[in-house]
């Protein structure tokens, strides 16, 4: 049976003003504007560093089912704010920390926000900009648009499957929704933050 692990990422973030007070403008550094937001956009791709032997569709198949019930109670359509460790929340909104990542055999599922990463592993054909660490989306999207990166990349890529991501997030388009192989260079970044290791599995929880 395959291991499933879900990562939550731990924060110390505290509220700091209604949402009603959001300026989009008021959370991007150094005043840059962020990028569209590319929905529906799916950049696949087979680096050795995001698929080093091989991703199978059964397994991606498994890691969104987890990734549809591993978040228990959470209304899917009810907006969060995410955020990386230590950022300071800028809503009224529950706050969701990121990395969360979900993983089954060969395959994991990431939501992870762009400015977590170091500038060499942002995903291919993102912007090279200073990302917000904040953004606000619905749980129901973010899954969305991991079964859509699944069906483009992984599903029918066949006999090669690709790996693959695309961006969600309404004030910035700021939140990565990545797949990749489990145990890959890439799998060992983005796990290499202060999380909470839930595994499904076993109903164990392990503090990184």
């Amino acid at each position: 049976m395959a291991q499933l692990l879900i990562i939550v990422a731990l924060s110390h973030a505290s509220p700091l003003g209604p949402e009603s007070n959001l300026n989009p403008t008021t959370i991007r550094p150094n005043g840059l504007d962020a990028p569209p937001n590319p929905q529906g956009m799916n950049r696949c791709n087979r680096l050795p560093y995001w698929q080093p032997n091989t991703i199978k569709h059964t397994d991606c198949i498994q890691a969104l089912e987890l990734f549809r019930t591993a978040e228990g109670a959470k209304s899917g359509s009810q907006r969060f704010e995410f955020l990386i460790p230590g950022a300071q929340k800028v809503s009224t909104l529950l706050p969701l920390s990121t990395p969360r990542v979900y993983s089954a055999g060969t395959c994991t599922i990431a939501v992870v926000m762009l400015a977590a990463l170091p500038p060499n592993y942002l995903p291919p054909g993102a912007y090279p900009r200073l990302w917000p660490p904040i953004d606000i989306e619905t749980l129901d999207e973010l899954r969305n648009a991991a079964a859509d990166v699944e069906r483009s990349c992984v599903h029918l890529g066949g006999e090669y499957p690709k790996t693959g991501w695309t961006l969600r997030g309404r004030l910035n388009g700021s939140i990565g929704v990545l797949i990749y192989e489990t145990g890959s260079l890439m799998d060992r970044i983005i796990r290499n933050e202060r999380s909470l290791y839930l595994d499904a599995a076993t109903n164990q929880t392990l503090q990184a």
